[in-house]
């Protein structure tokens, strides 16, 4: 008999899923394209923290995970420069595409402004938030 309950997602049963994802993707399709995240950090005057992006190569694909800037440091083009900094990172690890996944309240016209398309809005998220999803061609350097 199964038994459920509910607990913590420890690092162990993280382990144990993505090894069992691992088995998986290779047994369908004879690859495992699991990267670990890769991280920009953009650093202010005595090594303080300005903000940051993370990327992680997917499937031959750039997702940008996270990016984040210290409210002190918007409006200076820090998220430029790292946007800038994670697609040409995307450009050497040859993805034809970047993607990114943003909320309503959070960076839909920056992403815009970078280049990226909207491929999707999902609505119907608390306090009438959407849920976006948008794609960015990159052109692959040699």
């Amino acid at each position: 008999m199964i038994e459920i309950k509910e607990q913590s997602l420890s690092e162990r049963l993280k382990k144990q899923i993505y090894e069992g994802f691992s088995r998986h993707a290779i047994a369908i399709t004879g690859h495992d394209e699991k990267f670990d995240a890769v991280a920009f950090v953009a650093n202010a005057k005595r090594d303080s923290f300005a903000g940051a992006i993370v990327v992680e190569l997917f499937w031959g694909a750039l997702h940008v995970k996270y990016v984040y800037v210290e409210e002190e440091y918007r409006g200076h083009g820090v998220a430029t420069k790292l946007m800038q900094h994670a697609l040409a990172y995307g450009q050497d690890n040859r993805c034809p595409f970047a993607f990114v996944e943003t909320m309503s309240f959070q960076a839909l016209g920056f992403y815009l402004k970078m280049g990226f398309e909207l491929e999707f809005t999902r609505s119907g998220y608390m306090y009438e938030t959407s849920f976006h999803y948008l794609r960015k061609e990159l052109l692959i350097r040699k």
